[in-house]
């Protein structure tokens, strides 16, 4: 079956069972963003870091521009949030608030691996 997309961009045909995009639409689920941390990227293998920039110059070159977006970590302790009517809880939210830094912000001096483990340490608990 082949999909036809509205925008006409390079791949406005693409064989529905073929694409990879299936596989990442289900990892992304309710998800309308994909972020990953700069330090995350920088601790996968040099030659990983090549196909990803690779793809993003593909990207580039193909005429695909995004807005640039300010990121703040989806958890209690990080960064907290106020919707615009406090009474309705399908009200969007208007304010954040962060409260510390994230440690995966630190792409200088940050340890990928050890946050990683860290997180699978913290959700194993929960």
């Amino acid at each position: 079956m082949t999909e036809n997309r509205s925008n006409g961009g390079p791949a406005a045909e693409v064989e529905q069972d073929e694409s990879p995009f299936n596989g990442l639409a289900s990892r992304l689920y309710h998800t309308p963003y994909l972020v990953m941390p700069r330090l995350a990227l920088e601790a996968m293998p040099i030659d990983w870091q090549r196909r990803f920039e690779a793809l993003l110059k593909e990207a580039d070159d193909a005429g695909l521009e995004t807005p640039g977006y300010y990121v703040l970590r989806d958890e209690p302790e990080y960064t907290t949030t106020e919707d615009a009517d406090s009474t309705d809880p399908t009200s969007r939210i208007e304010t954040y608030h962060s409260l510390r830094n994230d440690p995966w912000a630190n792409y200088r001096r940050g340890d990928a691996w050890a946050l990683s483990l860290a997180t699978r340490s913290s959700s194993k608990e929960a």
